[in-house]
C-alpha cells in the first residue's frame, strides 16, 4: 500500500514534467519574406538619381576612436570618400534590383554646380538637370563614439545619416535618419586583425553595409527571417517535417492538418502550429493565425510557453498581413518597369 502511494504522486510528477516538455521540442527554420519599402513611390518614377550632397558639412570632420581612456584623431579616414562608397553600394543594389528602368549616381559631382541656398530649397533644380522622376540625397553621414577595446578585441561605432528622398511633382520631402550601433571582431569581419584592426578598411565594410541597408529598406526586399515550428516523435509529424525543411509546405501541410485531430493533444497543439507556418509560406495570414488559436486550446494545463510562442505568432503574422497589403501596391509598380 505505501509503495501505492509513493508511485501515484510520482507518475503525476512525470505526466506534470512531460505536459511542459512541449516547448523543449521546438526547432528554427530559416525563411524568406519580402519586405515592402518604407516610401510609397509614386507609379510614374522610372529614372532615380543619387546623391552624396553632405547638406551638413560631416566630410569636414575628424574620425575619432577611443583607445582605453586616449582619444585617437584619424586624418587618415576620409569621410567623403565613406559616404561617397556608401552611396556607391546604395546605386549598384537598386540598379541590380531593376525596379526602376534607369538610377544614375552623381556621387557628390553636382555639389560645385549648386550654392547651399539653391540645393536646400530648390530640389526641381536638381530634376531639371537629370531629367530624373525621384533624387535620393545623403545629406549627413559620420560615425561617432567610436571605441577600440584591445581586451575584448572588438571595434565598436555608432553610424549617423540622414537621406532626403524626394519625387516629381510631389512638393513633399521624405528624410530617413538611419542610426545603427556596429560592431566588428574577428568573428564577423575578416578586415579585424588581432591588436592591430584595419580601421580604414573596416569603416569603408560599414560604409558600405549602410548603404546597403537602407537600399533595402527603400524598396521590396526578400530579407532572411526565423520561424518556429514544432518537433515530434510521431512518425506522420517527422515525415512533414523532413517535406518542410524541403520546401513542400503544401505536402507537409497535409500530414500536419490530419495530426491537428490526434487523440494526443501534445501533437495536436505542435500540428496546428505547424500549419501557421504554412499557411504563412503560402499567404493565408488570416488561416494562419486561425491556426494558431487552435493550437493555442490545444493544451489545457502547464502550457504558458506554448501559450507564449502562439501569441508571438499571431502577432508576427498580423504584421505580415500589413505588410502584404503595403506590398500589394508596390510590387505592381515593379512589374510594370
Amino acid at each position: 500500500m505505501s509503495s501505492v502511494r509513493i508511485f501515484l504522486p510520482l507518475l503525476l510528477v512525470i505526466l506534470s514534467l512531460s505536459s511542459c516538455m512541449i516547448t523543449d521540442s521546438t526547432r528554427s527554420v530559416q525563411i524568406e519574406v519580402m519586405k515592402p519599402g518604407i516610401f510609397a513611390i509614386p507609379e510614374y518614377v522610372n529614372h532615380v538619381a543619387i546623391f552624396k550632397r553632405d547638406f551638413f558639412q560631416s566630410d569636414t570632420c575628424v574620425f575619432e576612436t577611443a583607445r582605453g581612456l586616449e582619444i585617437i584623431r584619424d586624418s587618415t579616414i576620409i569621410y567623403s570618400d565613406l559616404s561617397n562608397s556608401c552611396v556607391d553600394v546604395l546605386s549598384d543594389l537598386l540598379e541590380k534590383q531593376g525596379y526602376f528602368q534607369r538610377v544614375i549616381n552623381y556621387r557628390d559631382s553636382m555639389n560645385s554646380i549648386f550654392d547651399e541656398e539653391q540645393y536646400s530649397t530648390h530640389p526641381n533644380d536638381y530634376f531639371d538637370r537629370t531629367k530624373a522622376d525621384a533624387c535620393i540625397f545623403l545629406d549627413y553621414f559620420q560615425f561617432k563614439n567610436s571605441f577600440l577595446n584591445f581586451k575584448k578585441d572588438y571595434f565598436y561605432t555608432q553610424a549617423g545619416l540622414s537621406w532626403l528622398v524626394v519625387f516629381k511633382n510631389d512638393t513633399s520631402a521624405y528624410i530617413y535618419n538611419q542610426v545603427d550601433t556596429l560592431t566588428f571582431d574577428e568573428t564577423n569581419n575578416p578586415a579585424y586583425r588581432l591588436k592591430n584592426p584595419d580601421s580604414q578598411q573596416i569603416l569603408y565594410s560599414a560604409a558600405q553595409y549602410l548603404g546597403k541597408i537602407f537600399g533595402t529598406k527603400l524598396i521590396p526586399s526578400w530579407i532572411p527571417v526565423e520561424r518556429l515550428y514544432y518537433k515530434s516523435k510521431n512518425r506522420n509529424m517527422l515525415i512533414a517535417e523532413k517535406l518542410a525543411l524541403n520546401n513542400d509546405w503544401l505536402q507537409a501541410a497535409e500530414i500536419w492538418n490530419r495530426e491537428t485531430k490526434n487523440t494526443n493533444p501534445k501533437i495536436a497543439a505542435k500540428a496546428s502550429y505547424n500549419m501557421a507556418l504554412a499557411c504563412e509560406m503560402e499567404g493565408h495570414m488570416d488561416v494562419g493565425i486561425n491556426w494558431l488559436v487552435e493550437s493555442y486550446s490545444d493544451l489545457t494545463k502547464n502550457n504558458i510557453e506554448h501559450k507564449a510562442n502562439c501569441q508571438r505568432y499571431i502577432n508576427i503574422l498580423a504584421i505580415r498581413k500589413k505588410d502584404i497589403e503595403r506590398l500589394d501596391l508596390q510590387v505592381r509598380i515593379q512589374e510594370k518597369k
